[in-house]
């Protein structure tokens, strides 16, 4: 083969990485503007909190307590907590603290995706006929589920902030994703600045921009009429993800709300954090696979541009891995100015924590680790290779939680991100 055609072959390809950078570097200006205050409307919907559990003991009861303790009227919500195969005394905890327990014995079908399924045919009478579960004062009919950790903590106004989403039209909604436990390794520090970052100049950004944002497993909002006409019926290892994709091809973009922050406990050892990022990573390529064709068909059909711009975001690991395929030839296609890009893709991994640490108010201590964080960013890459090298057919796995923290001990810490929430979107 000519030298010359080798040559443009090798441009071609390392041009690869350096596209799939920018595509996320385009979005950082639409993150970086404070936004304003929305009016805050009457309380009106009904809410079912659904709280898979599979032995959460330690944790179970401080989530029910700050639940309990949100802005919004009781009779409206009703907090249930599905202890799913536990052996611990998850049960014990969460009916002591209020919440209603849903009990699940399946011990072959295990798993979040499974628990889920199980509350809404028992909570949503829409879904099986049944005779449904309630509050006696809402009738037991819910206008929205929402779906949280057993290990979370939310804002006060969470729920006022879903509520205004919902009487807004808003469908499908995922709160701002928070760490309660940075200042504990320099892990957990890492992923919150992850989050931190991600929330603001990527799912911000997005929405702001009229497209799709994932949902994260935890602090999702769902009407219960689209679960009705979606379905759960999940079937991968990141059902958030396969449930934002389902309801992107009925025409339904999941919506960023920023002012609606949940806190979830993050591991502290990176082993810990490499098991559970593989488990995001292999459900990825899951997702990708079972529902991309059929979101290019709709996007096609309907000529909407919302849903093909969601196809690179469903994709995001096989494009992470042909990232990584075609960096020998970016290497040598680029190689007098390989230094000044990696150079400023590096310098970015510290701006924009630092960007996001003064927009949002964040707390300062974690940021002592920020030093460390190019390296667990970058650890995405090859836990992206390994994730599609293992074997299809994996189990769930089970992140254990034991940070017993109350709401309130969060708030000495986290004030000025608080009182930002209650003021409204950033």
């Amino acid at each position: 083969m000519p030298d010359a055609i080798i040559n443009t072959l090798l441009s071609v390809a390392g041009l690869f990485p350096l596209l799939l950078a920018f595509y996320h570097v385009a979005f950082i200006p639409f993150g970086l503007r404070r936004g304003t205050s929305e009016e805050c409307l009457p309380p009106a919907k009904r809410f079912a909190i659904v709280i898979p559990a599979h032995n959460e003991e330690a944790v179970i009861g401080r989530l029910v307590d700050n639940l309990l303790s949100m802005d919004y009227p009781r009779n409206l919500y009703e907090i249930f907590v599905v202890a799913d195969n536990c052996r611990d005394g998850t049960i014990r905890e969460a009916a002591s603290h209020g919440a209603m327990v849903l009990e699940r014995r399946e011990p072959n079908l295990w798993g979040k995706g499974y628990a889920l399924k199980y509350a809404f045919d028992r909570i949503l009478p829409q879904h099986s006929g049944r005779p449904h579960l309630g509050h006696p004062h809402s009738g037991g009919v819910y206008d929205a589920v929402v779906i949280l950790d057993a290990d979370n903590l939310v804002s006060p106004a969470f729920l006022a902030a879903m509520n205004n989403r919902l009487c807004r039209g808003e469908r499908l909604i995922q709160g701002c994703l928070d760490v309660k436990n940075p200042d504990d390794s320099w892990v957990a520090a890492s992923f919150a600045m992850s989050y931190w970052v991600s929330n603001r100049f990527w799912c911000l950004a997005r929405s702001r921009l009229g497209l799709a944002v994932p949902l994260g497993g935890t602090g999702m909002c769902i009407e219960a009429r689209l679960l009705e006409e979606v379905g759960w019926g999940t079937s991968t290892l990141t059902e958030d993800l396969e449930f934002s994709a389902r309801a992107l091809q009925h025409g339904v973009r999941t919506i960023w709300a920023h002012e609606a922050a949940v806190y979830d406990e993050k591991p502290l050892t990176f082993m810990q954090s490499c098991h559970q990022r593989l488990r995001w990573i292999r459900g990825g390529f899951q997702v990708a696979r079972l529902h991309v064709p059929g979101l290019i068909r709709e996007g096609l059909r309907r000529r909407s541009l919302v849903q093909l711009e969601a196809v690179p975001l469903l994709c995001r690991p096989y494009l992470v891995l042909l990232g990584l395929l075609s960096l020998p030839a970016f290497l040598v296609a680029s190689a007098g100015l390989t230094g000044h890009w990696v150079g400023w893709f590096w310098f970015l991994q510290y701006l924009l924590p630092l960007l996001s640490l003064w927009i949002d108010r964040l707390p300062l201590r974690p940021f002592r680790y920020l030093i460390l964080y190019p390296a667990f960013a970058w650890s995405w890459i090859p836990l992206t290779a390994i994730g599609f090298l293992l074997p299809r057919g994996a189990a769930w796995y089970h992140t254990p939680h034991t940070r017993d923290i109350t709401f309130g001990e969060l708030a000495v810490t986290r004030l000025q991100r608080l009182d930002s929430v209650e003021r409204g979107p950033l």
